[in-house]
Formats: structure tokens, C-alpha cells, sequence
């Protein structure tokens, strides 16, 4: 403190604050020196910063916290004033207030960005006081302070945490919603189109089961930031959590600007993504679209809903795709819906049978084999498509029990023909991947054929190619369970997935067949046939049975006869049937001479 702001009386005499003595008051003095000495030491040790001026707002004295907290010395700011302190962070109009309240009520109190000596800009809660003297006028101003830099820290750190992905460091899902009810309200004012995409990763829970979440979380960084490399710089991207990002586009125009983006990020998913373990890993996504208002959207809820039911539609389609929300998309949720719960009671009311569709040999056009297929009679009243319902069934967790039907009912049906005397081929049975992925699988064949006491010869389990690829260790163990068994294994509509030689090579098959829709284009493009030569070359190669699907023409059915195509089967044939039809047949052809088919190709 400098001697010009020593109370009236005081003078220096062995402490830097000690009273004068006078005869007969030096013991009032004394207790004076005492409370004074207290008060010069809370001055020097309180731990907030403290600062006195004269009226003129020149510095007069400052305590040990003052340099602490600015690092100045009491010397460098003596005679100086509290600009010398200003971090410009504040406008004129903050400082006028402030005086005003000061001015005012004497008093003032609130948060303030100062500078300390080394540049570095801080918060204080600062408390100014005016000190007058016994006639009214000020004589001194005190500033008290307290460094909230750290305080300031932790409130920023939990806002952050509040609001952003601490993985990502995207906005989050409150963050999101937040801002996009900003932007839904600027739409409504502007007459612009806001638009909602939701991106859900394919595949990555593969990534995390085997190479661990380490590696997943890794992954989702570099997704991140690819998304975001895309992105404008009004465009809002966030994550929802797990492996679901949001995008938001403000006034985004047409629709077509908004696929053109929607593609694009696909595309920039589909590249390999190299990660720290030495394992670079290929995901894709699906991606749904909502538009507002343009989807009829009424606000934020909805908006959300919409997205998500356009990204399960995308999924549905196949994966790495996207696709906009539509006005029925909500009646044929509902419609969904009331299938699945009649679906869930069809089993125990019998309305679930199975229609065969037969396979030839090659060689002689002799049934070998037949196809069991899934059917819905539903309340009695007709078949329901199979588009209807199976796919609702795949989906569910109904597929286990529907499945495990199917199998059973197939070998009953065996069982039934074999009991009768009647002909018995092949029975091949669809397996569904959720059927697959139980765990089970081995076991419920097993009990299907000895609750029946089926040789295992009469049954063959088709499989897909995505069934595989998810998990092929574990798939080829259940494969390895099934194959002991006794039952053939068929590798269904290859060629339209993540065909590998490395199937063929390793896993337990016993044929393969080619999809429908590479039978189709025999004929009718130039090249057509030659994915299909090529399958059935190779699976030959590799001593598999190959098996034709959707054989519809004379010209396919030769084309194919004449590649050595094993087995065919399509409506060429014959349809999916009862049972009855195609004991008929069966019977018709043991009483005909063995005759191969014609051909009709040179």
C-alpha cells in the first residue's frame, strides 16, 4: 500500500501500518496498530486479487494475489490505470454500464476478459467499490477479483460434453435436434426446403466383433471425417449414436441436389478405410431422406421419423443406397405392421404350407429334386404373395420358428411320400439369416429328420452368399455340422453378392446355383451368357453341382443344356405347386421311357 492511502494517523514505526504515539492514548494506539497489522496481512494474503485507486483511477497499490493472477509487480502498475488490464473482448457499451452502475450505487459486480502481463486473456469475477469520504466524494475506487479461468474450463468442458460426441467430436443427438429446430423455423419464414438424411453403416458390427471396438471406434473417426470433407460450410453433420450420423442441409434446394450429395457420400464410403492395426476395412451405408415441407412434414419429430423410415426402406433395397421419403411410406409401415402380427399367428392356426417347384437333371429332364417354398393362406382366404410376407418374416425373429417349420414340415412330407410308396427326390429348404446366424441350425435339421426318421440324403439346406460373409469362421463350422449330418449343401443366388472363389474353395458345398436373374439374360444382351458360363465352368472345376434357377425358355433351357448345366428349374418345368402335383408327376415319369430332352440350338 502507498503512504497516500494510510488512514489519517498512521504512520510507519516497526510494521509498515503503525499508529503514532501520544502520551496518554498510546494503549488506544496500540490496539489501533493491531487491528491495523490484521488488516495489512489479509490485505497481502487473500487469495483474491485486490486493487486500489485514487479517484482519478490511477493504481495506488495492489496485493500479492493482483501479481499472481496478472503477473504484473505492484511497481510496474503503480500510477498506471486499469486499461492497462483491458483484453478488448469488451465494447464500449460494456464499460459505460459498468461505470453508470458504479457511479449509481457505488457498487458494481460481474464477469470481465482481462489480459494478464504475458498476453493470455482470462475471465475474472470482478467487484468494484467506491470509497467516499465523510463530505460524500470519492476518494478511492477497489477492485476485488477472483481468476474464473478454471471454472470457466470445467463449464466449457461439460457444455461440450453436453453437446458433442467426445468420439467424433460431431454435435450430438440433443445438439442436433436443437439446431434443426433453428433451422425448420428459418424454412418457415423463407419458404425453403430443409432437408434430413440419416446414414447408417452396413457391416459395422463385423468390424467390431473382429478386429474389437478399438478398431470400430477408429473406424467411425475416419468416417467422420470423410462425411465431413464433404460437407458445405452451412451443412450441419452430427452423430447419433452408434454407428448413425445425421446430415442437415439448410435451404437445400431440389431434391436432386440433395441425391447428388446423398451419393457422393456413399461414394466416398465405399473406399477402404486403412486403420492403425494394419487392417484397412470396407463398410458402405444406406442412407434415408426427408424433406421439409416438401414430405408433408408438420416439424421436428416427424421430420426424424421420416428419415428413419426412408433409411429402413434403403436397407430393405439392399444396402449402399439411398432413398427419399414418401407420402405411403407410413401406410405400408402400418401395413407391415399388421402383417407381422397376423404372421406371428399364422403358424399356430395352420395357415403356413409349403408348395414344391421341381428341379430336372440335365442330362436326362428327369425330376431329381424339388425346391420347398413358403406359402400364406391367410384366415382362408387365399395365398398371400410371398414379396408380402417373407421379407416382413426375415426380418423378424419370427423367421427362427417359421424356419424351423419349414424343415420340419419338409421332412414330414418326405417321410409321407416314402410311407405312401410313392416316388421321393431331393427336398431343398430355404434358410433364412437370421435362421443362420441362431446358431442352432445343426440341431433343428438333426431333430427334423429323426422325429421323421428321414435318411439324411432326401434333404438339401440352401444357403446365400451374405450368410457367409458376416461371419465365415462360424459359418463354416455350422456348415461343417450341418455336412456331417448327411445333408447336402447348396449355395443359393450366386453370383449376386460378394461372390468369391474362396467360397467355392473352403466351405463344405455341394452345388451352387445360379441366379435367375443372370438366366434371364440369355438371349436377350449380348453378353448375357457369359457370367453364366463362367459360374458353371468354375463350379466344375471345383467338382460342385450346378443348378439353374428361373429357366423359362426353350432358349435358355438349351443354352444351358448345352454348357452342361446339371440341374434346372423354372417355370419352364413347372411351377411351386402342393405337394399332390408333384406326386403326379413323379408318378407320370416312372412310367415313361427315359428320353433326354431335345435341342433346339445348333
Amino acid at each position: 500500500m502507498t503512504e497516500s492511502l494510510q488512514p489519517p494517523g498512521l504512520r510507519r514505526h516497526g510494521s509498515p501500518y503503525a499508529p503514532a504515539m501520544h502520551g496518554a492514548d498510546a494503549g488506544v494506539r496500540r490496539n489501533d496498530l493491531s487491528h491495523w497489522q490484521q488488516w495489512a496481512m489479509a490485505f497481502e494474503h487473500i487469495r483474491d486479487g485486490v486493487m486500489i485507486t485514487d479517484a482519478a483511477c490511477r493504481i495506488q497499490t495492489v496485493n500479492a494475489a493482483f501479481s499472481a493472477i496478472t503477473g504484473y509487480s505492484a511497481a510496474e502498475v503503480a500510477g498506471q490505470t486499469p486499461r492497462l488490464l483491458q483484453s478488448g473482448k469488451h465494447a464500449p457499451d460494456f464499460y459505460r454500464q459498468m461505470w453508470g452502475a458504479l457511479t449509481l450505487h457505488d457498487h458494481w459486480q460481474g464477469e470481465i476478459w482481462n489480459r494478464r502481463k504475458n498476453g493470455e486473456v482470462y475471465p475474472e469475477l470482478l467487484t468494484l467499490n467506491a470509497v467516499r469520504d465523510a463530505d460524500g466524494t470519492v476518494t478511492h475506487y477497489v477492485g476485488v477479483f477472483t481468476d474464473i479461468s478454471h471454472s470457466k474450463s470445467t463449464e466449457a468442458q461439460l457444455e461440450r460434453l453436453a453437446h458433442y460426441d467426445p468420439l467424433t467430436e460431431l454435435p450430438n443427438r440433443a445438439l442436433l435436434q436443437a439446431r434443426l429446430e433453428q433451422m425448420l423455423l428459418r424454412a418457415r419464414r423463407q419458404c425453403a426446403t430443409t432437408a434430413v438424411l440419416i446414414i447408417d453403416l452396413d457391416g459395422f458390427k463385423t468390424v467390431n466383433d473382429s478386429l474389437g471396438h478399438p478398431a470400430g471406434d477408429e473406424l467411425l473417426v475416419r468416417v467422420a471425417g470423410r462425411l465431413l470433407a464433404c460437407m458445405r460450410t452451412d451443412d450441419l453433420l452430427g452423430r447419433l449414436g452408434g454407428d448413425e450420423f445425421m446430415v442437415v442441409l439448410e435451404d437445400c434446394g431440389s431434391p436432386e441436389a440433395v441425391a447428388r450429395l446423398a451419393r457422393e457420400l456413399l461414394d466416398t464410403l465405399t473406399e477402404a478405410v486403412p486403420l492403425s492395426c494394419g487392417q484397412p476395412v470396407f463398410v458402405t451405408a444406406s442412407i434415408g431422406i426427408s424433406l421439409h415441407p416438401v414430405d408433408g412434414s408438420l416439424g421436428l419429430v416427424e421430420l426424424l421419423r421420416d428419415a428413419d423410415t426412408a433409411l429402413y426402406r434403403a436397407k430393405e433395397e439392399g444396402r449402399n443406397r439411398f432413398c427419399f421419403y414418401t407420402s405411403n411410406m407410413n401406410a405400408q409401415a402400418v401395413a407391415k405392421l399388421d402383417v407381422e402380427a397376423a404372421l406371428s399367428r399364422a403358424l399356430e392356426r395352420g395357415e403356413l404350407l409349403l408348395h414344391y417347384q421341381p428341379k430336372v437333371d440335365g442330362a436326362s429332364g428327369r425330376i431329381v429334386g424339388a425346391e420347398a417354398l413358403l406359402r400364406w393362406n391367410r384366415n382362408g382366404n387365399g395365398l398371400v404373395p410371398p414379396g408380402h410376407f417373407i421379407p416382413i418374416a426375415e426380418q423378424s425373429c419370427l423367421i427362427q420358428h417359421i424356419g424351423a417349420w419349414v424343415i420340419n414340415e419338409a421332412c414330414r412330407q418326405i417321410r409321407a411320400w416314402l410311407d405312401a410308396g410313392l416316388p421321393v427326390v431331393r427336398v431343398a429348404v430355404n434358410v433364412a439369416a437370421r435362421q443362420f446366424a441362431a446358431g442352432d441350425l445343426d440341431q433343428v435339421v438333426a431333430g427334423a429328420l429323426q422325429r421323421h426318421g428321414v435318411d439324411p440324403q432326401w434333404l438339401e439346406i440352401e444357403i446365400t452368399e451374405g450368410m457367409l460373409i458376416t461371419d465365415p469362421q462360424g459359418a463354416t463350422l455350422m456348415l461343417m455340422r450341418i455336412k456331417a449330418l448327411g445333408v447336402k449343401l447348396s449355395l443359393d443366388d450366386f453370383g449376386t453378392g460378394f461372390s468369391s472363389l474362396a467360397y467355392l474353395q473352403h466351405f463344405p458345398l455341394d452345388a451352387v446355383k445360379i441366379d435367375q436373374s443372370f438366366t434371364r439374360r440369355i438371349g436377350e444382351e449380348p453378353d448375357g451368357a457369359a457370367l453364366v458360363d463362367a459360374i458353371i465352368a468354375l463350379a466344375h472345376r471345383l467338382h460342385l453341382r450346378v443348378v439353374a434357377e428361373g429357366v423359362e425358355t426353350e432358349l435358355q433351357r438349351d443354352y444351358l443344356l448345352q454348357q452342361g448345366c446339371d440341374e434346372l428349374q423354372g417355370y419352364h418345368f413347372g411351377r411351386p405347386a402342393p405337394a399332390a402335383t408333384l406326386e403326379q408327376h413323379l408318378l407320370e415319369q416312372t412310367r415313361a421311357p427315359l428320353t433326354p430332352p431335345p435341342l433346339t440350338l445348333t
